[in-house]
């Protein structure tokens, strides 16, 4: 990370999607503009620098400041990282410094957080910690997206704790109290019924449960893994194409990848329609019409 380079204001990008906020603020916009006409020193923007371009992940304020007073450079810090590297940071900027943010502005960042593919696999804790949040914010709104299928749910996620990275089945979290808020209240003074303690050792389906967790759990990183390798080859054939100028072997790769997932979606269509034919109505199955 570079500290307090000089970066011209017109080579900075702001059209990334690494705004949080849900609106800039005017009058904060006209009062920097005119400290900065002033000469007053500001503190660094936040950029990442993919390689070719600069992203601004923090100081949106600071840089429509400075285009307002005429200013042709800025401050910044730049950091190394793609496009979805300053939108991740973007979701932690001013939680603690800054233009206070405003409760739609939180939500905002919560939403984008959980949508991001860093978000995917992170726990509420994580992303409050993140984002700067009450914990039960991200709680409510991973509830609503999970229920408008925006986001899939998961059974995995990762967590830390004491300084060590684990992954964490979250699939039965919460059914412990759903079985105690069924359990029948007993009349006082009544004797209590007997409670047959099954050995669940002698159940065949116990272990088959465990055994489909587990595969569930991994199937649920490597789709993680496969999400992000998807990211670093678009990133690199952006590079390979528009950068190094090589158009027709960018789209020689491009083509042959969207070919070979082509052809595994197909095959995936015709088993779910198989199985249910409804299925193609649920997976938003389109009809191939020769």
């Amino acid at each position: 990370m570079k500290h307090g380079e000089t970066l011209p204001v017109a080579n900075i990008r702001l059209d990334g999607g690494t705004q949080p906020r849900a609106a800039l603020d005017p009058d904060a916009i006209n009062d920097y503009a005119k400290a900065m006409s002033n000469g007053a020193k500001f503190p660094p923007v936040t950029v990442f620098y993919d390689g070719e371009r600069y992203w601004l992940a923090d100081g949106f304020h600071r840089v429509k400041a400075a285009e307002a007073a005429g200013l042709k450079s800025l401050e910044c810090d730049i950091r190394q990282g793609t496009l979805e590297d300053a939108r991740w940071y973007s979701f932690s900027a001013n939680k603690s410094n800054g233009l206070r943010r405003t409760t739609q502005d939180k939500q905002r960042a919560v939403k984008a957080a959980l949508l991001h593919a860093n978000g995917a696999a992170a726990s509420d804790r994580q992303i409050a910690r993140h984002v700067g949040v009450d914990q039960k914010t991200v709680t409510n709104w991973r509830q609503q997206l999970e229920a408008s299928e925006e986001i899939p749910q998961i059974a995995a996620r990762t967590a830390n704790r004491k300084g060590k990275t684990y992954t964490q089945d979250t699939s039965t979290i919460g059914q412990s109290n759903r079985k105690r808020r069924r359990a029948p209240r007993r009349t006082p003074g009544a004797a209590a019924e007997p409670v047959e303690h099954k050995d669940e050792s002698a159940d065949p389906a116990a272990p088959a449960r465990s055994a489909r967790s587990q595969r569930v759990d991994r199937l649920a990183r490597l789709t993680l893994t496969f999400v992000e390798a998807t990211k670093h080859f678009a990133h690199l054939i952006g590079w390979l194409g528009e950068t190094a100028g090589e158009f027709d072997e960018a789209e020689a790769f491009l083509s042959n990848t969207i070919k070979a997932i082509g052809a595994v979606s197909a095959e995936i269509e015709r088993k779910a329609i198989a199985a249910d034919p409804l299925n193609a109505f649920r997976l938003g199955i389109q009809e191939k019409k020769s």
